[in-house]
Order: structure tokens, then C-alpha cells, then sequence
């Protein structure tokens, strides 16, 4: 960087408003410009220069409910960054739909049909215990989200489908979660838990070296990706524009819920769709979504009890339309898929999920009377 380009940066004025305007400006001032905010003005002929993408991005704010202002001044929210983050995510999905063959990257939804020593319920019972493995170790909910991700995409790789006779054997199924949750750690974690740790919750059934092997062997079938969009970031984005919205007043009255408990709602629901095999098949916002909207619809039959219509209501409005970039029906399909394994698994024996969410501490939203079916829009 030369001399004459530091000292352009060095006059720039430390408000972000002015720096804006003046980029506004060298854009140019043209006739019948877009406003954007107080101190942001675009010209038509200007974005005609950029082209569509350019467009594309005015309209967007043009017609945002700007729910992200709640959050101005929270400097780990990262305001100016959160809407690209979300959208590399919706990218990174994307682009994972045309790499289904690349089972480094996606996971497929089929691939206990190529492990002959596992089924659905191995996989349930191992998630189950990752989460209360998760809970033991006082771990972030970004983690065990990781986890089961990291767990899944290595069973969709070593399998038959890949090679023949390449499996992963019954034996060493929890290895591979605990050591999918060990690597979790390590990627989110500021304390992740040692090795030892790990062998010692898994009643000593591995070895220390055991446990290291298998870290190099998911890191080698992964090729070192674990940077993926999983449903956690995206539950997260939704959770907070409703927060801003509902702090804005942008949305009806009777919105103004408990947003504590919207949010254990949600997660309740998120989580139970982990457990599921049978979700893989849906993807990680599309999870998100139907979660949150299942909440919604949950705490509506709270407030107004089991015989309640919801002919005419509008639980999906304009706004989280806007932020999510769906309609029910494009995740309705999800919905029902969560909600049909959030009723089935009272009769089983794997409660890991029921039991967090039973305790004060997660405002007892397993008690809450759920819905019987995903209502019709």
C-alpha cells in the first residue's frame, strides 16, 4: 500500500454514516435516487452500472423490516455482518445440493444403506447420549450440533457405497460420536475436554490411543472440513430477528411472547429433529424453519388453549418470510416430520432431549401441551 493510499484511508472519518455517504457520493447523485436510511442515498443510474446483483441488494433493504436494529449496539451480534453470514450459509446449502455424491461435504440421507452393522435406532440411542454427553461436559449448543453433523457425514463416507468391506463395525460406533464430539469441541470450544475425558465417559471402553486414531481417521475421510451450515446458525438468526421484531413492535400484539420461551421451544423441537434419521433428508434451515414455526404454533395453543383455530391466523408472517427466505409450504413436509418423532418418542426409552427440557432451567417446555398436526395455510 503506497504512501497516498494511507493517507486516503487516514482522512477517513470514523463514522460510519460518513463513510457511506461518501461512497454514496463517488457513486454518484443522479436523479431520483433510493434512500437508504438517514445518510445513504444510491442512484438508479448507479445500480444500472453494478448491474441486477446490485439491484437485487437495494430491494432487499428497501423492503427489510430492519428487525437487526434491535441489535445495533451489541457488538458480539456483529450488526454489519450478520445478514452475509446467513446468506454464505444459505449459499454453502446451496451448493451442497449439487455435491450429493461428495458425502465430505453433505451428508446423505440413505446411508445406513450402506453400514450393514447399523440402523435408525443405534443412531438414535448414540445421539441420545451425545446429548446428555454434551450436557456432562457443559458444552455450547453449537457443538453438539457440530457433532452429530461430523458423526453423520463420516458414516455417509466410510461405507460400503464407498468401498466394499469398508464399514464402520457396531463395536465402534460410539467411538466415532464421542470422537466427533471431541473434534466439535476443539473447533468451538475455548476449554474443549481432554481425551481422557472422553475415554473416561465412555466407561474406559477405549483406548486413549484408540480415541486419537479415530480423530486422525474423521479428520482424513472429512478432509478437514467443519466449517458446515448446520441447523444451529440458522435457529439462532430466526431467534434473534423475532426478538428484534417483537422489541420493535413490527409485529401484531399478540406476538409478544416470552421470547425465553419461544426460544427453548424452538431448540426442544430442533433437537428432536437431530435425533431423527428420517430429517436428514430435509435441510438445516428447512429444520429451522419448521422448528420455529412449530413453537409459534405451540405457545398459540398455550395462550389460547388445545380447541383453538388457527383458521385465519398468520403464525409465518411477512417478516420471518422475509428473513428466513420461505413459506410454510416449502418446509411444511419437515414440520410434520419433527412433530410425528416429537410425539413418538414418549413411548420410547431415549429421553435426553425430553429430560433437558423438563428442568426449570429450559422453562419446562417438554410439559407443554403439543400440537396434533402442522395446521394447513
Amino acid at each position: 500500500m503506497n504512501s497516498t493510499t494511507l493517507r486516503e484511508v487516514s482522512n477517513l472519518s470514523g463514522s460510519i454514516g460518513d463513510v457511506k455517504q461518501r461512497l454514496a457520493q463517488r457513486i454518484g447523485g443522479g436523479w431520483g435516487s433510493y434512500r437508504l436510511g438517514s445518510s445513504t442515498t444510491v442512484s438508479r443510474s448507479s445500480l444500472r452500472d453494478f448491474g441486477s446483483g446490485a439491484t437485487e441488494r437495494v430491494k432487499e433493504m428497501l423492503v427489510s423490516p430492519r428487525a437487526d436494529r434491535y441489535h445495533a449496539e451489541d457488538p458480539v451480534y456483529c450488526n454489519d455482518l450478520v445478514k452475509d453470514i446467513t446468506v454464505m450459509y444459505m449459499e454453502k446449502e446451496k451448493q451442497a445440493e449439487g455435491q450429493v455424491a461428495n458425502d465430505q461435504v453433505v451428508v446423505s440421507p440413505k446411508y445406513l444403506m450402506y453400514q450393514p452393522e447399523i440402523n435408525e435406532k443405534m443412531r438414535m440411542i448414540l445421539v441420545d447420549w451425545l446429548i446428555d454427553v454434551h450436557l456432562k461436559f457443559k458444552l455450547h449448543s453449537e457443538t453438539m450440533y457440530l457433532a452429530v453433523n461430523i458423526l453423520d457425514r463420516y458414516l455417509s463416507c466410510v461405507n460400503t457405497k464407498q468401498s466394499s468391506g469398508t464399514y464402520v463395525a457396531r463395536s465402534q460406533l460410539q467411538l466415532v460420536g464421542i470422537t466427533a464430539i471431541l473434534l466439535a469441541a476443539k473447533y468451538e470450544e475455548i476449554w474443549p475436554p481432554e481425551v481422557k475425558e472422553c475415554v473416561h465417559i465412555s466407561a474406559n471402553t477405549y483406548t486413549r490411543e484408540e480415541v486419537i486414531k479415530m480423530e486422525r481417521n474423521v479428520c482424513a475421510a472429512l478432509s478437514f472440513r467443519l466449517t458446515v451450515p448446520t441447523p444451529f446458525p440458522f435457529i439462532v438468526r430466526l431467534l434473534s430477528v423475532m426478538e428484534g421484531l417483537v422489541h420493535s413492535g413490527s409485529l401484531p400484539e399478540d406476538y409478544t411472547l416470552q421470547l425465553p420461551l419461544l426460544r427453548h421451544t424452538a431448540l426442544f423441537f430442533l433437537e428432536h429433529g437431530m435425533l431423527d434419521y428420517k430429517c436428514l433428508q430435509f435441510k438445516s434451515s428447512q429444520q429451522a424453519n419448521a422448528s420455529l414455526f412449530l413453537a409459534l404454533v405451540t405457545l398459540r395453543i398455550k395462550q389460547k388453549g388445545v380447541s383453538c383455530s388457527f383458521a385465519g391466523e398468520t403464525i409465518w408472517t411477512r417478516q420471518l418470510q422475509h428473513y428466513s427466505r420461505a413459506k410454510v409450504h416449502e418446509f411444511k413436509a419437515c414440520a410434520e416430520a419433527i412433530l410425528e418423532f416429537v410425539n413418538y418418542v414418549p413411548t420410547t426409552k431415549y429421553q435426553a432431549v425430553r429430560r433437558k427440557y423438563s428442568s426449570a432451567k429450559y422453562g419446562e417446555v417438554a410439559k407443554l401441551i403439543m400440537p396434533n398436526e402442522v395446521p394447513d395455510y
